[in-house]
């Protein structure tokens, strides 16, 4: 994730935290005391970014193997397949895809007369998922005993295919679910906004007392500790 990506993460947490402090507790002390919280939700964040870049990546790169496998069929080289490739690519994807200048640079290691199989090796150390460094370590096998690398490469985006197809699978179940999820995450602040507004000063005392801000804390962390377990509960990864 670039740097971009980093600080929407956290402007994300902090907005978050910022809700839950003039929610909970009506002070600008407590935003500043919640930014442990703030760096828990933004590394959160972040993972589930970097999970969703990850899913797309797989999905794309599965598209490449399969432009490469149809060129080798069609006799082409190894190295062709990879200028072929990245030619579908920049055509499905864009010019300026991740996927695409990973295809790119393959082909561009090649013209300076650097290995396939290194060329392979780096494009996986920097893409670091993987389905990806095990099509690498196969593929370099495949090269080193003469295999047919039609077959390796269609075997692999099969392979890779099968595991979105069932990760597509198990969205689809749990998407109504993480839909409710998301309502039900929402209706305790929204409550809260809704009592404050329709009727002012009915909360005071859970603001101006130690008990009162004792008993908000107390739902804070039962609301973060829910909202933690159902996160849990549909992280289903394959």
């Amino acid at each position: 994730m670039d740097k971009t990506g980093g600080m929407f993460c956290v402007m994300k947490a902090e907005g978050a935290v910022g809700v839950f402090a003039w929610i909970f507790y009506r002070n600008l002390a407590a935003f500043w005391l919640m930014q442990p919280l703030a760096v828990c939700m933004a590394r959160n964040i972040k993972k589930r970014e970097l999970y969703r870049q990850e899913q797309k990546l797989n999905g794309q790169f599965k598209d490449g193997l399969l432009a490469m496998a149809a060129s080798v069929r069609a006799g082409h080289s190894a190295e062709n397949a990879f200028r072929d490739a990245a030619d579908e690519l920049a055509f499905l994807y864009g010019a300026e895809e991740r996927i695409t200048c990973e295809f790119k640079r393959v082909g561009a290691r090649i013209n300076m007369n650097v290995p396939l199989e290194q060329a392979v090796r780096e494009q996986a150390e920097s893409c670091k998922l993987l389905d990806i460094e095990t099509f690498s370590e196969v593929f370099s096998a495949a090269r080193r005993t003469g295999g047919e690398l039609g077959r390796v490469i269609l075997d692999t985006a099969q392979t890779i295919a099968g595991r979105l197809e069932v990760r597509e699978e198990i969205d689809t179940m749990l998407r109504g679910k993480q839909y409710e999820q998301k309502i039900m995450r929402a209706v305790p602040p929204l409550l809260l906004i809704y009592m404050d507004l329709t009727s002012p000063g009915f909360f005071a005392v859970l603001y101006g007392t130690v008990l009162g801000r004792g008993i908000m804390t107390g739902c804070l962390v039962v609301y973060l500790t829910a909202v933690w377990l159902a996160e849990k509960i549909s992280d289903i990864r394959v």
